[in-house]
């Protein structure tokens, strides 16, 4: 499902080389709170079922955690960072019908930094990786990334792979051609 929403938006000659969500550590909180809703009831059932409107507050109380759960799930899912052989691309899902997506061309990325901040992220290898581009005054901020270290590696090989090098024989064989069709004019 997540692929096709990539593949639907990639260029020609395009191919995804990684897709990065974030770090199952950002996504306990998430998880504990929601076990904590659907839990919680199940102390009181002696009292939820006593009555009828006490049952009907019990099962919405459970559907509102199962909610919540699968609303935290959906934007962690799909809060992704793509990078392609020409481009990164950063989805930050905010709602379930609310996104936010940046991009930056290879080629114009100047700056890649990394943090890693923290007892938990040290332990678990997330952090916040930072892109700035040329001719663009934001920057591309992901934060609770897997092993930023490897992204950072991984965005400035793909770079790397971007750059044409050209040699001095190659300008002086250009100059020349340059010269032969001014002659020929």
């Amino acid at each position: 499902m997540f692929r096709d929403f990539v593949s639907q938006n990639l260029k020609d000659g395009e191919k995804v080389v990684a897709v990065i969500r974030k770090h199952w550590a950002g996504f306990l909180k998430p998880i504990i709170i929601t076990f904590l809703i659907l839990v919680v009831p199940f102390f009181f059932v002696i009292f939820f079922f006593s009555r009828w409107w006490t049952m009907l507050i019990f099962f919405v109380w459970i559907s509102v955690g199962l909610g919540y759960g699968l609303f935290q799930w959906f934007t962690w899912y799909f809060d992704s960072f793509v990078v392609t052989n020409k481009r990164v691309i950063n989805i930050d899902q905010k709602r379930i019908f609310a996104k936010s997506v940046s991009e930056a061309n290879l080629e114009n990325i100047q700056n890649i930094t990394y943090e890693i901040n923290g007892l938990m992220a040290s332990i678990f290898g997330y952090g916040t990786i930072k892109i700035e581009t040329a001719g663009s005054e934001t920057s591309i901020n992901v934060s609770g990334i897997s092993h930023p270290a490897d992204l950072q590696e991984l965005i400035s090989t793909r770079q790397s792979k971007m750059k044409k090098t050209v040699s001095a024989d190659d300008i002086v064989n250009l100059i020349q051609k340059s010269k032969k069709n001014e002659e020929k004019k």
